[in-house]
């Protein structure tokens, strides 16, 4: 018995030394290691853990848990894929939404008249089909008439059903199907000036420092109550009075006349058939003889000149006469004129958000290209907006525009236009 004792002391020892203290309770109780290992934790420590398995142990308090290996990752979307970023809506153009990079699909113009008469004018639009715009302009002789959000819907032309159809055998006729078009808008003049009104209307995409516009045009000619028909006629040739074939300071006074013929009621100066300015004024005007001038600044270079006399869309043209201009001296740009509008003038039309103020300068006179303008404070020089001049609203003329609530109310602006050093400004500009 003594032997027997002995031997299960020294079997108790060694197990104990082999397996340490869990061992040794797991001995204790009956209970041995499993080929996967398990360990004992506390019940709190247990819970706070993860991947873990246990159950009880006939010990208080005490847990035999094992590891679990770490599950598969949850499949979803895959990393490129990134959620597009929420904007909240404006009302200003410049924070329009997610930039939209496509250029839009060209809006297509409700017709146009050829003529009419002084008062109401309105201009409809529609996109049938294709990629939208976020925002759409009107034009009027470059002059910004109008920017802004205000699309509407309307129903495209239906299609009457045939009455040779009978094989259908539907209850729902073409006739009663109502297709709208994907984007529309309306823009009206309260009072349109007479004379010749050329229309840009753009639907455009981006932002407003790099749009991506698309653009439909059409021309009208807006008379006055008492002018009749007899005026529709083509215009004498004029002929271009002798100039320099070469010139150095930077400028040439090109003069032109029409001894005698039908008269026009503008004209034009062209250089290698493209017009560079514009104008309705006239040094000589009879019945049956016109007369015209102005002086051209001229960039180093070689010129040919043209004048085109029209009356209404009718022209004629004079022959051409070359010069070259060298070693003239830096030029600034022609002082623009300036036109500022608020949601209440009736010219300007409708769209202005209250509060805002439309400002659009273009040159009148003939001018070399300005590269940058800028919107001044007169009073603290502040430059409200900048902008890089990229290229010409029309052949001889420059334009800009700016749209927005200012500053300070009232307020005295100018616009500055700036060729390399070279800059000029407007006249004075009251906001009220």
């Amino acid at each position: 018995m003594k032997r027997r004792g002995r031997l299960a002391s020294w079997l108790f020892t060694a197990v104990s030394r082999w397996l340490g203290a869990s061992g040794l309770v797991l001995a204790t109780l009956g209970v041995m290691p499993a080929a996967q290992a398990s360990f004992l934790l506390p019940s709190a420590e247990a819970a706070s853990r993860m991947q873990l398995a246990c159950q009880p142990t006939m010990i208080l308090g005490l847990m035999s848990c094992e590891s679990l290996p770490e599950p598969a990752p949850i499949r979803g979307n895959a990393t490129e894929i990134i959620p597009a970023e929420f904007v909240a809506p404006s009302n200003e153009i410049a924070t329009m939404g997610a930039q939209v990079d496509e250029t839009p699909q060209a809006p297509f113009l409700d017709l146009v008249p050829r003529r009419v008469k002084a008062g109401r004018f309105s201009l409809s639009w529609q996109n049938g089909m294709g990629q939208v715009g976020q925002w759409w302009e009107v034009w009027d002789n470059q002059q910004l008439r109008y920017r802004g959000k205000d699309f509407i819907q309307r129903p495209l032309p239906t299609l009457s059903a045939s009455a040779t159809d009978t094989a259908s055998s539907t209850t729902q006729t073409q006739s009663e199907v109502v297709l709208n078009d994907v984007q529309g808008g309306v823009f009206t003049i309260e009072k349109i000036e007479p004379g010749e009104h050329q229309w840009e209307v753009r639907l455009c995409n981006g932002s407003q420092a790099a749009p991506k516009c698309s653009a439909a045009y059409a021309q009208t000619w807006v008379e006055l109550a008492e002018q009749s028909t007899e005026s529709q006629h083509v215009p004498g040739q004029p002929e271009l009075a002798w100039f320099p074939a070469v010139v150095t300071d930077g400028k040439i006074m090109l003069q032109w006349h029409l001894y005698w013929g039908k008269t026009g009621d503008q004209w034009q100066v062209l250089n290698a058939g493209k017009v560079i300015y514009r104008s309705s004024q006239f040094t000589e005007h009879t019945e049956n003889s016109q007369a015209g001038s102005v002086q051209l600044p001229l960039v180093d270079g070689v010129y040919s000149l043209a004048v085109r006399l029209c009356q209404e869309s009718r022209c004629s043209e004079s022959r051409a006469q070359t010069v070259e201009a060298m070693l003239g001296p830096a030029l600034a740009p022609t002082p623009p004129e300036v036109n500022v509008y608020t949601d209440s003038d009736a010219e300007l039309g409708s769209g202005l958000v209250a509060g805002q103020v439309l400002v659009s300068w273009q040159t009148a006179a003939a001018s070399v290209a300005p590269e940058t303008w800028r919107l001044l404070d007169e009073n603290s020089r502040q430059v409200i907006v900048s902008q890089k001049i990229k290229r010409a609203c029309q052949a001889g003329v420059w334009c800009g525009s700016w749209q927005g609530v200012p500053p300070t109310r009232p307020a005295h602006w100018r616009v500055q236009l700036c060729r390399a050093q070279q800059c000029v400004e407007s006249q004075r500009l009251v906001v009220p």
